[in-house]
């Protein structure tokens, strides 16, 4: 069964059951993080991480109705924050250009989403780019001892406002 099919048939508890997974790994990673596992909590993260743009990709190549709209909203908040946790630990490992790459990782996917066709998908990776876009600029403001980071940050931050200047 698709994953379109199974959201049709379980339209109520199939995010949920689909985010579970992303949850449980959020959860562990958190507990490895605090613990000061840091390659544990990295590995759980990176899980979190990979689920949640998966579900995502595959719901924005669904058709879209209010139940993929609804699955779309708990997912990309869901990449977010996985990003942004896996950047946190890449932090606390010494390891800021892979924090950069995930942040800036983030936020492409949520740039390239708000490009999306149809607009209320478009209007909630909106809200998320925000989101993005200033754990972009608090990185770059605490690492401005890595140029060659600030250089990505900045790419990754002209991508959206070039793209949005070339829409209108």
């Amino acid at each position: 069964m698709s994953l379109t099919e199974q959201l049709k048939k379980y339209p109520n508890d199939y995010v949920d059951l689909a985010l579970s997974p992303w949850q449980s790994n959020i959860l562990a990673g958190n507990h490895a993080y605090e613990r000061g596992a840091f390659l544990e909590a990295r590995d759980k993260y990176m899980a979190a991480w990979t689920l949640a743009t998966h579900l995502l990709e595959q719901f924005c190549k669904a058709h879209v109705d209010h139940n993929v709209l609804s699955a779309i909203e708990h997912c990309c908040p869901a990449v977010v924050v996985a990003a942004h946790n896996l950047a946190d630990c890449y932090l606390a490992m010494g390891q800021a250009t892979p924090a950069c790459h995930k942040l800036c990782d983030a936020h492409e996917l949520v740039s390239k989403l708000r490009q999306h066709p149809d607009e209320d998908i478009a209007r909630i990776a909106y809200h998320h780019l925000n989101k993005t876009r200033q754990e972009l600029l608090h990185f770059a403001s605490h690492h401005p001892h890595f140029p060659e980071l600030i250089v990505q940050v900045n790419s990754s931050i002209n991508i959206h406002i070039e793209r949005s200047v070339t829409l209108h």
